[in-house]
């Protein structure tokens, strides 16, 4: 609650209570008696100058009722009183909930032109079968105590739990709100610069429509707050959020409890041109059958709505959707169960505490085609060409937006799960960074800050960037918006494949993915544990560059552990990487490795421990590897760098084997066994290693006398330093 709005607060209540200056600490509604008890039985109008401020609503009363508050008063729904009217209220007041009910024929069940404070030793319900609003302030609305139950009767879109012009701040009590319509509406609100706040007692939204929204401050200037308490929010609509606000959300403790049951809502969409026309249509992509060189073709021939309509980035379902999320405290637990339903998103998230339990469920959006048609095309060719890129909508537990977007996860412990197709455990349209630049991580610490650990087990699904054309004749399509005037019986689609994902032709899938970032990812500190299980499950991905200074990775994925689209440069860290498809370490570029322990494995033929594309290379200047592969590490590039190494070919067996490389330190490193007796290629390098030696085979029992630093077997005779 506001500070200046608490001692304004409490000077009214002392003047309520006539005790003259107010006390120190937080006034509550409960501590103050009220003189001149006013019972109302019947519809009408009254005043707190002329009759007291303390009004008790007991009995049936039909009607509406009009208080003037005068300076404060307060209004006691005494049990078994049952208002069927409007209760209104001009000024600021306390409702207190003993067990009565209100439900309105009117626009909503109470409203008031000052400060609502909901309080009580009780409960009360509020609903009405035409009301739009269950509670409605043109201040603020506080909620001291109680138990409060607001049920959206009304199936009018746009119909309001509680809406305050500047504020909703809950310190305790229970305020449920229930909407079981199919149309849009939503728990609270409020305007431009306008605040949500939880600092205690419990705030129960169920909510069943299409877009609803649990909290929404949709506005830039709006703030949505959770320190304390519970928010629980149950979201079963198409495209519904928990929490929605273009503006800030931040959570620094309590609980928030959401279950997201619905999946996405078809968006129409108006494209316009650089001369001003506008274009709105679209087809669907309605088969896939796969042609050779790289060419997919499919049936156009049905469109939606004649083709007069985009279907553009469905509205998707999500726990919270803020323009900025930062969260520091508190426990998140979140279900998301519809297709390509997201626990949090945001354009800029920072999670620096907290407990996070977040799983995603659903399948991926369908895949549409964007149609942007150039007014040249139409006039001076026999087609229109249509050029797109789009990747379907796939389900997350943590999701930004945006090319310049940032995601940082500085601290917290996280345990995320993606189970449908194509979900991912974290998706960053922007850039990633996991853990505190110049923190230490080691493996023998008690606890890890940010611990993360994440599981996907959906597969992947078809889906391509290419360009359309459109035969057939454009006379007519050329002198109007409608592109139903064109002939669509031979039209087809020429996928153009593009680079990155997946075991092969990758470019054709959305696939699931443990932790993925567009423009860059940075790893400093924290632990980072991912296992995918299917085709096209990477573990961390870069579509561009990806530094990794320290802290722990531990990567069990069916596709690449690491994948970078630029530059993979290591400086240090714990990393084990364990792949049963692809490559361990795979960058379509260079490969540096400056410190840190790495294990990097993969028996998947042709696969490699450490793939660079041809006219790159793998340059090693520190650290301690040892990596196994089914070819020769670097074998499409080269390997440089100022320190040493060994490849050679190798047996893996059934048992896990040690093997001792001499250097600076004597490190043994544990190769770990195979299902089945396997050849591949040992490839090593330590500080201080003789170019060309090669590891010796320590056995299959633990080395003796030597220092475990603590990581999948590694252990060194010399000082442990990250």
């Amino acid at each position: 609650m506001p500070s200046t709005f608490k001692s304004i607060l409490a000077v009214l209540l002392c003047l309520a209570a006539g005790t003259g200056a107010a006390g120190a600490g937080v006034l509550r509604v409960e501590e103050f008696a009220f003189p001149l008890k006013t019972e109302i039985t019947a519809a009408g109008s009254y005043s707190a100058d002329t009759v007291g401020r303390d009004f008790v609503l007991s009995g049936a009363i039909g009607g509406d009722v009009s208080i003037a508050a005068g300076e404060f008063c307060r209004v006691t729904l005494a049990e078994g009183a049952s208002l069927a009217g409007t209760l209104s209220i001009d000024g600021d007041a306390a409702i207190w909930a003993a067990g009565g009910s209100i439900a309105a024929d009117g626009a909503s069940a109470v409203s008031g032109t000052g400060t609502l404070v909901l309080c009580g030793d009780g409960a009360a319900s509020y609903s009405g079968g035409a009301a739009k609003v269950g509670v409605v302030s043109a201040a603020t609305v506080l909620v001291e105590g109680g138990t409060h139950a607001i049920t959206l009767a009304t199936d009018a879109k746009n119909a309001y739990g509680v809406y305050v012009s500047s504020a909703y701040d809950q310190l305790a009590g229970t305020v449920s709100i229930v909407s079981t319509a199919s149309a849009k509406q939503v728990g609270v609100s409020g305007p431009k610069k306008s605040a949500c706040t939880l600092e205690g007692g419990l705030l129960d939204i169920s909510m069943a429509g299409e877009k609803a929204c649990g909290i929404n401050m949709d506005k830039a200037s709006c703030t949505t707050t959770l320190s304390g308490g519970v928010l629980k929010l149950a979201m079963g609509g198409d495209g519904a959020k928990g929490v929605k606000t273009d503006g800030a959300f931040a959570m620094t403790g309590g609980l928030l409890d959401a279950t997201i049951t619905g999946g996405y809502v078809e968006e129409l969409l108006e494209y316009e041109d650089d001369d001003g026309a506008v274009w709105n249509y679209c087809v669907t992509l309605t088969s896939s059958t796969k042609t050779s060189g790289g060419t997919q073709t499919y049936n156009t021939s049905s469109l939606l709505n004649s083709g007069t309509y985009a279907v553009h980035d469905p509205s998707k379902a999500y726990a919270v959707k803020g323009g900025t999320v930062a969260i520091s405290g508190g426990t998140v637990r979140i279900r998301c169960t519809g297709t390509a339903g997201r626990g949090i998103g945001a354009d800029d998230m920072t999670l620096s505490g907290g407990h996070y339990d977040i799983s995603v469920a659903g399948g991926p959006t369908d895949v549409y085609v964007e149609s942007l048609v150039e007014a040249d095309d139409l006039t001076s060719n026999n087609y229109a060409s249509v050029a797109t890129c789009l990747d379907s909508g796939s389900a997350a537990c943590l999701k930004t937006s945006g090319s310049g977007s940032t995601m940082a996860i500085t601290g917290g412990t996280f345990l995320l799960s993606a189970t449908g197709t194509a979900g991912k455990i974290i998706n960053a349209a922007g850039s990633l960074v996991i853990g505190t630049e110049g923190a230490s991580t080691l493996p023998t610490d008690a606890s890890f800050s940010p611990d993360i650990q994440g599981t996907t087990t959906g597969s992947k699904t078809y889906c391509c960037a290419y360009k359309q054309k459109y035969y057939g004749s454009l006379a007519t399509a050329a002198a109007t918006t409608n592109i139903a005037a064109m002939t669509l019986s031979t039209a087809s689609a020429n996928i153009v494949g593009s680079s990155g994902g997946g075991m092969s032709d990758d470019a054709d899938y959305s696939n699931p993915k443990g932790v993925k970032a567009e423009t860059g990812v940075a790893m400093h500190s924290g632990r980072l544990r991912i296992h995918t299980a299917n085709d096209g499950g990477e573990g961390l991905e870069s579509k561009a560059t990806m530094t990794i200074d320290g802290g722990i990775l531990e990567l069990a994925c069916a596709d690449d552990c690491v994948n970078t689209a630029s530059n993979l440069v290591i400086n240090g860290g714990y990393i084990y990487a364990a792949s049963s498809g692809n490559d361990a370490f795979d960058s379509n570029a260079d490969i540096t490795i400056n410190g840190g322990w790495l294990y990097a494995f993969t028996l998947s033929s042709p696969e490699e421990a450490f793939d660079v594309n041809s006219g790159h290379s793998v340059t090693i200047n520190g650290g301690y590897i040892f990596g196994i592969g089914n070819s020769q590490s670097g074998r499409e590039g080269s390997i440089a760098g100022s320190q040493k190494y060994y490849q050679g070919s190798y047996s893996i067996g059934t048992s896990a084997t040690w093997l001792k490389a001499s250097g600076t330190d004597t490190v043994y490193g544990k190769i770990p066994a195979a299902s089945s007796s396997a050849s591949g290629y040992l490839f090593c390098s330590v500080p201080g290693m003789v170019s060309g030696s090669a590891p010796a085979s320590y056995g299959t029992s633990a080395p003796t006398g030597a220092n475990a630093v603590g990581f999948h077997g590694f252990y060194t005779t010399g000082t442990i330093t990250e």
